[in-house]
């Protein structure tokens, strides 16, 4: 009867059947990695964004540019000759400048420094131009970057210092 009451358990044990196999939940498939669109730059120049920087003024000199690095558009007047000098970085032989009245090409000249220059005599209607244009100008050149300018207070007081 001992045997019996050990064997039992053992039986009952026998006669049960396997738990239900837990059901595998399949890994969802992989995220694949999207890659934004670059931006693409509007046609209009007059909606691309700024070129990086600030203006900077100082005896008769506008800079612009990123702090730290030299400029990419400089503005100067020489009060002697009563001239308004442009300047940017690069070696080219016209410059365009656009601004919300026109756009016109300019002959330039590059110096020692590498750097693009064209002058304008101090009345010239160009630099109304430049300091009346509503919101920005644009200043480029065949193998330069177009430079997007905000048209603040720091052109038109170079243009000033050499009409006064």
């Amino acid at each position: 009867m001992r045997r019996l009451i050990v064997a039992l358990p053992l039986l009952a044990a026998a006669c049960t059947t396997a738990p239900a196999p837990v059901p595998q939940v399949a890994a969802p498939p992989p995220t694949p990695l999207v890659v934004p669109p670059k931006p693409v730059l509007p046609t209009d120049w007059r909606d691309r964004p700024y070129s990086a920087g600030t203006w900077h003024y100082a005896d008769h000199v506008a800079n612009y540019g990123l702090d730290g690095a030299p400029p990419l558009l400089t503005m100067q007047c020489d009060p002697a000759r009563r001239l308004v000098v442009l300047s940017v970085a690069g070696s080219v032989t016209t410059l365009t400048i656009r601004t919300s009245y026109a756009q016109r090409d300019w002959p330039a000249q590059t110096g020692a420094d590498g750097r693009s220059r064209l002058s304008f005599v101090a009345t010239d209607p160009q630099l109304d131009q430049i300091a009346f244009s509503r919101g920005r100008f644009s200043v480029s050149g065949p193998n330069i970057p177009e430079i997007d300018i905000p048209a603040w207070a720091e052109p038109s007081r170079v243009i000033e210092d050499c009409r006064n």
